[in-house]
């Protein structure tokens, strides 16, 4: 019998896990409602916020490089920024990708920005400020910030900009900029309370997006392109793909974990899919998305992870449990003070997710992996 290339699986194929996807499929209703944003701000001269908020590995970075590229063909001018560009306005020049060409005559400059336009300068005018910045320009403009859960941290901002990141922001959210600016933001379960700090409590229509797990369909589409265009195989992809996902649960993180493997092993193999080289994946996964979940707890002691176990053992996959409930067995374990810094800490690193009032963990091999590797006494 033929030994798989290598025992213990190593990721040598370039399938990243950040990023725009490479194959993207799903999300239709998703990016039809934000094709229709982007049509109602062009049209009305307006602007607002695209909320993106889902747990780690939900594919959020991937939509909001999809959402980017449905407005770059609509005619957007595209930003990517991080909070600094939210009170510095070099820091969101930069952004916009200026590229200053001076032509000096008379003790003025002639300056032209890619995203804000053309404009003259000279000694003695007042510098310019985030708002201003974003004002300017013909075109509209489509501002993309990831990890935006960032907003909520305390040491994000200098204590003397937080009321200028509380008015751009809101200038943004409100449509009060004079010409169409969308601000697309992505992040963890904690994102939306992170606006709310800066008094952005309402989002339009839907415009708000919590992220979770591909469609069926969607996820086989996914999977089937990597195995047929990257692994170049000619044959029938059914048998390996009904046994990925019956470990990958439509998360997108996951599927890339057993992308990589599969990819190796058909490279291997001469393209040609055998149980054998399923069975090496299938291991090959496991050991990857089990890294993955040891990422994500990294911060988090062992006691305080068999707390969050011991919590969970006797919960069904997708089930949830109350605040109160969590708080209790988390300040008996570690007293009150300790307690909370440990939920704050399991929910914005994604270990906790808010589910419908409650919180759960996120992906059900996520929960198995916590459960059994600390769920004991």
């Amino acid at each position: 019998m033929r030994k798989s290339r290598y025992p213990v699986p190593r990721p040598s194929s370039f399938a990243p896990d950040r990023g725009p996807a490479k194959y993207f499929h799903g999300r239709k209703q998703i990016l039809d409602d934000f094709r229709g944003i982007l049509r109602y701000s062009k049209q009305n001269n307006w602007g607002t916020t695209f909320l993106i908020q889902g747990a780690p590995g939900a594919g959020k970075t991937a939509l909001l490089a999809e959402c980017a590229r449905l407005a770059r063909d609509r005619g957007w001018e595209i930003a990517d920024i991080d909070p600094l560009a939210l009170w510095n306005p070099d820091e969101l020049q930069q952004s916009l990708e200026s590229k200053k060409k001076f032509k000096v005559e008379g003790g003025s400059a002639g300056v032209t920005i890619p995203g804000i336009g053309h404009a003259e300068i000279s000694a003695g005018v007042l510098p310019q400020t985030v708002k201003t910045l974003l004002q300017k320009g013909e075109d509209p403009l489509l501002l993309t910030l990831d990890e935006a859960q960032v907003l909520g941290m305390e040491d994000e901002f200098p204590a003397d900009q937080i009321k200028t990141v509380r008015h751009v922001l809101n200038s943004i959210h409100n449509g009060k900029l004079d010409r169409p600016v969308i601000l697309t933001a992505a992040g963890l379960g904690t994102t939306v309370e992170s606006f709310r700090s800066f008094g952005i409590s309402r989002f339009e229509g839907n415009a708000l997006v919590e992220l979770g797990a591909l469609g069926k369909e969607a996820e086989r589409a996914v999977l089937r392109d990597w195995l047929t265009e990257d692994g170049g195989t000619p044959g029938d992809t059914t048998v390996w793909i009904d046994a990925i996902t019956q470990e990958t649960y439509g998360w997108p993180q996951h599927i890339l974990s057993y992308v990589k493997p599969a990819l190796d092993q058909l490279h291997a193999d001469k393209s040609v899919m055998t149980t054998e080289g399923l069975n090496s994946v299938l291991e090959a996964g496991r050991v990857f998305r089990s890294r993955y979940y040891e990422q994500r707890v990294h911060e988090l002691g062992t006691q305080q992870r068999q707390s969050l176990a011991k919590l969970f053992a006797n919960v069904s996959l997708g089930e949830s449990l109350g605040l109160e409930h969590i708080m209790m067995s988390l300040t008996q374990d570690h007293g009150a003070e300790k307690a909370k810094k440990i939920f704050h800490q399991a929910l914005y690193k994604g270990v906790l997710y808010r589910y419908r009032g409650d919180f759960a963990i996120p992906i059900p091999s996520m929960h198995d992996w916590l459960v059994s590797n600390y769920a004991h006494e």
